[in-house]
């Protein structure tokens, strides 16, 4: 099936899906919000995504949903902002089943929902094989790789990067030695906090590609400016339940 097919496939997709997460709410398409994504993915399993927000002083983003309207669970993730950023720049990794619309849906804080989308073609991300050893996956499982990029002050825009080590298994795929499906075994819930303040939460779903990576650009309102942050606290949970929390220092 060509492109234009799976084009048409994701409209048809994406009045069930607003129907489900969104109910009778409107969603007003935007151009405060930009998806940047390749028209043709080289790896389907791996397309790069960046959210673009512009200046939302009157109105801040508190949330973001990441759509891939044909996939078979649309829903990639779910990024929520406890604190107004003035702007925002998020970079993230998503597989794609077939070509399909890629969505943003903001809501602000006063409740409105804006949308921004663009087109990918890509196809087979979410499903495919699978021939890790089990018991090195699940040791690895969680481990964490945080930066903030240099030089770094809270009163001005600052970037940071967040890389997971998780295989993000959808249950579609098939591994090679059982020639069963591989039951899903996925990172849920991410919690980011600078010292003790939430500056992102983070619901993955399977959409959300193999070793979740996120890299954000943003600034903190005047009234969480610090003149230091020393720790920051990475808190994980899977589809298991099973929880863990990283604490990195950032300075000797």
């Amino acid at each position: 099936m060509h492109s234009t097919a799976y084009a048409a496939l994701s409209d048809e997709n994406w009045p069930m899906v607003k129907e489900r997460f969104f109910n009778q709410r409107p969603v007003t398409s935007t151009h405060l919000i930009k998806v940047i994504a390749p028209l043709g993915a080289e790896n389907a399993a791996q397309v790069p995504v960046t959210l673009q927000v512009s200046n939302q002083q009157q109105d801040p983003i508190k949330s973001i949903y990441l759509f891939v309207d044909a996939n078979p669970i649309p829903m990639v993730a779910h990024y929520q902002f406890p604190l107004s950023f003035n702007t925002l720049a998020l970079s993230t990794r998503i597989r794609m089943e077939n070509d399909s619309h890629i969505r943003a849906i903001a809501e602000t804080e006063q409740g409105e929902l804006l949308m921004a989308t663009t087109i990918v073609n890509a196809g087979g991300g979410c499903a495919g094989a699978v021939a890790e050893d089990e018991a090195i996956v699940r040791e690895n499982a969680g481990k964490v790789k945080f930066q903030l990029n240099p030089p770094y002050k809270l009163n001005e825009t600052a970037s940071a990067t967040l890389q997971i080590k998780h295989p993000m298994y959808t249950g579609l795929q098939t591994d090679t030695k059982t020639k069963r499906l591989k039951p899903a075994f996925y990172m849920q819930y991410v919690d980011i906090l600078f010292e003790q303040t939430t500056v992102m939460k983070v619901e993955f779903n399977v959409g959300t590609a193999e070793n979740p990576y996120l890299n954000f650009r943003f600034d903190l309102p005047t009234s969480h400016h610090h003149t230091h942050v020393d720790k920051v606290h990475i808190q994980l949970s899977d589809n298991e339940q099973k929880a863990v929390t990283h604490t990195i220092h950032l300075t000797p």
